[in-house]
């Protein structure tokens, strides 16, 4: 078979790899080569509800989530295409035994311009009429969030990085690595691609590579569930995203096309061993489940039709929050893995600053705080609202 060679090789064509990949090219690089087993934004991320908000705990998250949104909401001037960007701003609500630490995050997204502030039941209803507050005790709102399309988000990466001359491989999966020398070589059906600089962008099946080479890295995976509910009357577009931290379930939900509202979960999801084994079969006890939840942020909901379902891996770290840059021992590998379930919103920056890194520049957006043996090193990045994509 044919050896491929590169520079930069990353595996991986979702929303991480198409960016980093952009990313490398921009900041310079050449000979950039990406590979993808199926499709562009074929895995995960094909999955993910793409909601961008900046309500994080853990200071870092919170920069990137800010510096990322100024990215997502003038896209085509940034970086180029359109990615659906939806402008709707965001509402969370929390019990009292929340309050401090949300308001402690309300002020840090001040202080870093996002518009966010304390509401009334009265001022939240005028934004969003189909909510109660009966047992809500405390109501933030950011003016600046949104979401958007992750199909249309990942092609644009995928397409700007092939404008700027990365070569993608559609349709190569990636068998095993091999160190060789100072190469990594990755098998694949098409032949051996090496390079001496690997970036592991396969998300919840990175592991699966990594094992190749004795390599496992901490994180589990699970599958989330999300449906989309009508009622008799549209869900409107200009809506805000909802967070409900009074939910067990931690609950999101925002507009979707054709007048529905999809709803999805922030909390650990069903342990799997494998995605690959994921179908977009939605359980009728979840549904049900969902039904109780949002009938009761949403009274009108108690009728609500379940419209659609469907599942997405979770790589889950044990702080929720991602491994990020090179791999100590293995000279030459990095990764981007254990995204937890909001990795979809730091996307832009995370992907600048791992290109940077890889690189061998200092991040205009520093990511040293998630590096791969922070846990051995004692400095996890818990959040102060437990475990969950929240963080």
């Amino acid at each position: 078979m044919s050896t491929h060679p590169a520079d930069y090789l990353i595996v991986g064509g979702g929303l991480y790899g198409s960016a980093t990949a952009y990313n490398l090219a921009r900041q310079g690089a050449k000979n950039v080569l990406l590979l993808e087993r199926g499709a562009i934004c074929s895995g995960g991320t094909a999955k993910s509800c793409a909601i961008v908000r900046t309500h994080y705990s853990v200071s870092a998250n919170m920069l990137h989530a800010v510096e990322s949104l100024k990215i997502f909401s003038a896209f085509d001037e940034h970086v180029g295409g359109d990615v659906g960007w939806q402008k709707t701003g965001y509402l969370i609500v929390g019990p009292e035994d929340h309050r401090q630490h949300m308001l402690a995050v309300f002020r840090k997204q001040n202080e870093l311009g996002i518009d966010t502030a304390v509401l009334s039941p009265a001022e939240a209803h005028e934004l969003h009429p189909l909510l109660s507050f009966h047992d809500v005790d405390l109501i933030g709102y950011d003016s600046m969030a949104g979401y958007v399309d992750p199909y249309l988000t990942t092609t644009a990466y995928a397409q700007r990085a092939q404008d700027l001359g990365v070569v993608v491989h559609r349709h190569t999966p990636a068998l095993s690595l091999q160190a060789n020398g100072s190469h990594w070589v990755v098998n694949t059906p098409r032949g051996d691609f090496v390079s001496p600089n690997l970036i592991l962008a396969a998300g919840p099946w990175t592991n699966r590579l990594t094992s190749t080479i004795g390599l496992t890295l901490p994180y589990e995976i699970s599958r989330h569930k999300v449906i989309t509910l009508r009622i008799d009357r549209p869900y409107e577009a200009h809506w805000p995203v909802v967070k409900d931290l009074t939910t067990p379930d931690k609950i999101y939900f925002r507009p979707e096309t054709g007048g529905v509202v999809l709803v999805g979960t922030g909390d650990h999801g069903d342990p799997i061993e494998d995605a690959d084994t994921l179908t977009d079969q939605v359980d009728m006890t979840h549904i049900q489940r969902i039904d109780r939840l949002i009938s009761n942020r949403m009274p009108v909901f108690r009728e609500a039709a379940c419209t659609a379902g469907w599942t997405g891996p979770y790589d889950i770290t044990p702080d929720w929050n991602p491994l990020l840059g090179p791999v100590s021992g293995y000279e030459g590998l990095f990764v981007m893995v254990g995204f937890s379930g909001h990795g979809f919103k730091l996307a832009p920056t995370i992907s600048e600053a791992l290109a940077a890194t890889v690189l061998g520049h200092d991040p205009r957006v520093p990511i040293d705080m998630y590096a791969v043996d922070r846990f051995q090193r004692h400095q996890p990045l818990y959040g102060v609202y437990g475990i969950g994509s929240i963080s």
